[in-house]
């Protein structure tokens, strides 16, 4: 945002009066990447074109010069070519008699490269002209710049992922903009959805330096990304269950507070206890449920009974592949539909499955929120998921470390 908003001005303000070359312009992208790079923000083997998409598309919305120029430029011979000025069209007709730098020439060398057709809009004020055919502009640029990220065989395939059907890209992306992660975070979690860490697979196939690929800690899969945020059962009795845990400690939280039950004054400080009482509920933690007729998927993350209303909450949680976020909801739900017909017959509740399913990596399944919200204290989703992407950062940092 500082970038943005200070920096960037003071450069695009001599756009088309100093004579920028367009290798000098690339040349000061390139510094504000080293500068982002040596300040931790931006790993130095993560996607380069994502650092220029918006934040609600899975980018870190910093503004690029060379698209900033090429708009520009053609925004300015745009309003000259439209405005009726006997001032403006004498200098419209001396700046296309310049053999350097001309903004005519260089306005329909970008209009070729970004596919701008011209626009037709006689009575539209030049101004307003203008903006509009600069906004276009704009649009065709980041929609080319995307398109490049999502192309690429390695760091594309995050991106591909998030388009797909099962998949809701405005809450994936949305840990981009409101989360509040450090600087130094955000881009190593980005760097791990690039695919682009330090990981004995990619030290094999893409460095090819004759690294064995299998796992340094199994010794069995190969170690890819996903293999050890969400695959390694070395990984699985500590890390996993430590990250599962912290979003189990936020939920049991927020239901207690709904239901005035003990709590601390913070999520991280509470320690949720096998058997909680509220006003009008009960609250179990990972407590095994007993029932009339053997049922192997007894003991889901947290029970809610609310004597009240009636009900009964089986909620269960998992951090799994962004591959697996589809599959692992569904096997919830039909891991615990035996003990959910066992208690509505031996407790008289209406008794519900809540999934509380999230990406290792923050990828997020089409109404999960729908989920979310059905869990008493209104828990927040993004809360949620920023548990998720800080425990993965951790034991990442952890492993490679090794």
């Amino acid at each position: 945002m500082a970038i943005n908003s200070l920096a960037i001005p003071i450069v695009t303000y001599g756009f088309n009066i100093l004579n920028w070359t367009m290798s000098e312009i690339k040349r000061l992208d390139i510094k504000v990447r080293k500068l982002l790079t040596m300040n931790k923000m931006h790993h130095p083997k993560a996607d380069v074109d994502r650092l220029y998409i918006r934040r609600s598309e899975g980018g870190k919305g910093l503004l690029q010069l060379e698209l900033l120029y090429k708009t520009i430029t053609i925004g300015v011979q745009t309003y000259l070519d439209s405005t009726q000025g006997w001032m403006l069209q004498l200098a419209n007709r001396h700046e296309k008699t310049k053999k350097v730098h001309s903004v005519s020439c260089q306005s329909k060398k970008f209009m070729t490269e970004l596919e701008l057709a011209p626009v037709e809009m006689s009575e539209t004020q030049p101004t307003k002209r203008a903006n509009i055919v600069k906004q276009e502009a704009k649009r065709k640029g980041l929609d080319a710049i995307k398109s490049k990220w999502e192309q690429k065989p390695l760091h594309g395939q995050y991106a591909l992922r998030s388009k797909d059907p099962d998949i809701d890209q405005a809450n994936t992306h949305q840990w981009l903009r409101c989360a509040g992660l450090k600087a130094e975070t955000e881009g190593f979690i980005m760097a791990a959805q690039d695919q682009s860490l330090y990981t004995r697979n990619y030290q094999a196939n893409i460095i090819k330096n004759g690294t064995d690929p299998k796992c340094r800690l199994c010794d069995d899969k190969i170690e890819t990304i996903d293999h050890l945020v969400a695959g390694c059962p070395i990984l699985a009795p500590k890390e996993y269950k430590e990250r599962h845990d912290k979003m189990g400690q936020y939920l049991h939280w927020r239901i207690c507070q709904h239901y005035n039950a003990q709590h601390a004054e913070h999520w991280y400080e509470h320690h949720p206890e096998p058997v909680t009482e509220g006003n009008d509920a009960t609250i179990l933690w990972d407590f095994t449920i007993h029932t009339d007729r053997s049922v192997k998927a007894n003991r889901p993350d947290i029970t809610v009974k609310d004597h009240k209303e009636k009900t009964c909450l089986l909620i269960d949680m998992t951090v799994p592949s962004d591959r697996n976020v589809s599959l692992k909801e569904y096997e919830k739900i039909s891991k615990y539909k035996d003990l959910e017909i066992e208690i509505q017959k031996m407790w008289h509740l209406k008794t519900t499955v809540i999934p509380v399913v999230i990406g290792a990596l923050g990828m997020i399944k089409r109404k999960s929120e729908d989920h979310i919200k059905q869990i008493p204290g209104n828990p927040c989703l993004q809360e949620l998921q920023k548990i998720a992407l800080n425990g993965t950062a951790h034991l990442l940092r952890r492993v490679l470390s090794m």
